[in-house]
C-alpha cells in the first residue's frame, strides 16, 4: 500500500528507544524526552522519560526520570515517579520516589524519600537528654508515682535536682 508524500505515520517517532550498547562508554550528561536503555557505562547525569538499565549497565551520576527499571548498577542520586529495582540490580545512593518496588536479591544502599513528603527530623536537631532541654511527651495514664524522700544532707550543692522514680 502506498502512502501520501509528506505524511509521516504518527507512531514513527512516538516509540523511539535510544539504546546505549554494552560496548559503549559515555562520559557526559544525557538528556532525552523519550525512552532509554543502557547496557553500557555512563559517567554523567541522565534525564529522560523512561530509563531501563540492563544487567550489564553501569551508571555513575544522577538520574531523573518518570519511570526507572534497574537490572544493572547505579551509583548516585535517583529521582523518579516509579522505580523498580530488579533482582540483579545494585543501587548506591539516595532514592526519591512516588512508587518503589525492590525485588528479592536486589542490593540497595542509601536513603529513601517519598516525593512530596518532608525529610525526617535530623537526630542532631532533637534535644539531648541531660542538656537542660525539655522533651515533650504524650501523657498516658500510669500507676500512681511512689513517694520519694529527698535527704537534704545527700545533696552537695544548692541546686534543685529532680528525683526520678523507676
Amino acid at each position: 500500500m502506498l502512502r501520501k508524500l509528506g505524511k509521516t505515520p504518527p507512531t514513527a517517532t512516538a516509540n523511539v528507544v535510544s539504546i546505549i550498547g554494552a560496548d559503549v562508554r559515555i562520559v557526559g550528561d544525557i538528556i532525552t524526552e523519550g525512552e532509554m536503555q543502557i547496557d553500557g557505562r555512563v559517567e554523567g547525569d541522565i534525564t529522560c522519560k523512561t530509563l531501563v538499565i540492563g544487567p550489564g549497565g553501569h551508571i555513575v551520576g544522577e538520574i531523573k526520570a518518570e519511570r526507572v527499571r534497574i537490572h544493572g548498577e547505579v551509583s548516585g542520586k535517583l529521582s523518579a515517579d516509579h522505580i523498580t529495582i530488579g533482582r540483579t540490580g545494585h543501587v548506591t545512593g539516595d532514592i526519591q520516589h512516588d512508587s518503589l518496588e525492590i525485588e528479592s536479591g536486589a542490593q540497595v544502599e542509601g536513603h529513601f524519600l517519598r516525593k512530596g513528603h518532608a525529610p525526617a527530623v535530623e537526630q542532631a536537631a532533637l534535644p539531648k537528654p541531660g542538656n537542660g532541654a525539655a522533651i515533650a511527651m504524650e501523657a498516658k495514664p500510669t500507676k500512681p508515682a511512689k513517694a520519694v524522700e529527698v535527704v537534704p544532707d545527700v545533696m552537695d550543692t544548692d541546686e534543685d535536682i529532680p528525683a526520678t522514680v523507676n
